[in-house]
């Protein structure tokens, strides 16, 4: 009942604002005798949103827009497989879910001109740069960005209260931190090393603090490289990080992280924001917040890595061009954004919307993004993760090494970099 009623007021408030701007010129005024609506059809993998594009289809009516959503939601696994069979088909959604760029999955529908570039239809004033780099190509944008995530680290507020510490401004104040916790017999950080991606992320998130985002944008421009002193640094801090790790911290995985931070029995983990959903599953009444990775250098700004997790495209092809342009408009703005956050407790790509106030990490996490975000990075939606091997892959493949002494910072710095050396422009050989 909550969550109906919870819905219900998410419509109310999204039709009203976008109503708000008053009947366009040559809609039809809400309750008036008009023709059958036309049906847009929108094909996704996020079975979270059907609330959300009831909210946005009540919205547009409420405006006289005389339009109709159809969402079909396909499992993830799967739908990007069902997407490119359809549209090669000759069928498929009007409005189709897309992937962020680089990336193989939405080049293809690009490659295969499935796409329309949105530049002059769609109002893409309400996103940050940063965001749209994500869909960006060609000079051309080529969907209208839905949600963004955020990654850093995630501490128990409570803990650190207890203990007087405060959200660390250096790498330094990070390792004073941690033995603080671990001296009083608290696990500084829970982390999930049976999981690869994770590392990977964990690496990457780091990195664009230290050595920082100058940094990696000099590395794009080929004038750093993963071997020079700076990026071994890091490498090495992180590796001599892990004793402030669970014991056997290399046989756990994201579920079990889940249930220990959720329950208060570690101090800190590297994540994601989209684990705040399962930690308050696991305990309700957890206190948390967020804090981007400290710089080793005092002088360099701590920064934020944030991803676009998808975008709203348009098919060539649709027979209703028109009345989807008028959902993708809808969706590029901050009525939008504020119905997506509240009905899915997820980060909208848009700026200037209102957090639910319910959810304070959300509203700290969402002004960061906004604020801090990196401009340059290294791990998903990079240049280095358009070709083969990615440096996603290769971090991958030997962060564990590196964590269990099988290969040295040095030997993972080396194979970073001659690994993008193959095919990496600035680098190729």
């Amino acid at each position: 009942m909550k969550k109906m009623a919870a819905f219900a007021i998410v419509v109310t408030m999204a039709a009203a604002a976008w109503a708000a701007g008053g009947t366009e010129k040559g809609a039809a005024a809400p309750g008036a005798s008009k023709a059958p609506a036309a049906v847009v059809s929108v094909w996704g993998w996020r079975s979270q949103d059907v609330d959300v594009w009831k909210a946005a289809e009540a919205a547009l009516q409420a405006k006289g827009e005389n339009v109709s959503i159809k969402y079909e939601v396909f499992p993830p696994t799967e739908y990007d497989s069902k997407l490119l069979v359809s549209l090669q088909g000759g069928v498929g959604p009007d409005i189709m879910y897309t992937r962020r760029l680089p990336g193989a999955r939405t080049q293809a529908l690009m490659d295969n001109n499935y796409l329309v570039a949105l530049d002059g239809k769609v109002d893409l004033s309400n996103f940050t740069d940063v965001s749209l780099s994500f869909i960006r190509s060609g000079g051309k944008t080529w969907g209208v960005p839905f949600a963004n995530q955020i990654v850093g680290i995630f501490y128990n507020t409570e803990i650190f209260a207890k203990y007087g510490l405060k959200e660390p401004a250096t790498w330094a104040e990070l390792l004073a931190t941690a033995e603080t916790l671990q001296k009083n017999g608290v696990t500084p950080f829970f982390a999930t090393a049976k999981e690869a991606w994770t590392l990977a992320m964990q690496n990457a998130m780091v990195g664009v603090s230290y050595p920082g985002d100058a940094w990696i944008g000099k590395l794009a421009e080929g004038k750093a490289k993963f071997t020079d002193p700076e990026y071994v640094g890091m490498l090495k801090d992180l590796n001599d990080l892990k004793k402030y790790y669970q014991k056997d911290f290399s046989a756990n995985v994201s579920a079990e992280q889940d249930v220990t931070f959720g329950m208060g029995q570690a101090a800190m983990v590297f994540y994601g924001i989209w684990g705040t959903t399962n930690w308050l599953k696991t305990n309700p009444d957890l206190k948390f917040g967020y804090f981007p990775i400290p710089p080793k250098d005092a002088s360099l700004p701590a920064k934020a890595y944030t991803y676009m997790d998808g975008s709203y495209g348009l098919n060539a092809a649709s027979k209703v061009q028109d009345a989807a342009l008028k959902i993708l408009g809808y969706a590029g703005t901050p009525a939008y954004g504020e119905a997506f956050s509240s009905l899915t407790g997820e980060m909208t790509a848009l700026k200037g919307v209102k957090m639910p106030a319910d959810r304070p990490v959300l509203v700290e996490c969402y002004g960061l993004m906004n604020t801090i975000a990196s401009t340059n990075r290294y791990w998903v939606g990079s240049p280095f993760d358009a070709g083969s091997p990615s440096v996603y892959n290769i971090l991958q493949e030997n962060m564990q090494a590196m964590y269990l002494d099988a290969i040295t910072p040095e030997d993972l710095a080396k194979k970073l970099q001659d690994g993008i050396s193959v095919w990496y422009p600035a680098f190729k050989k």
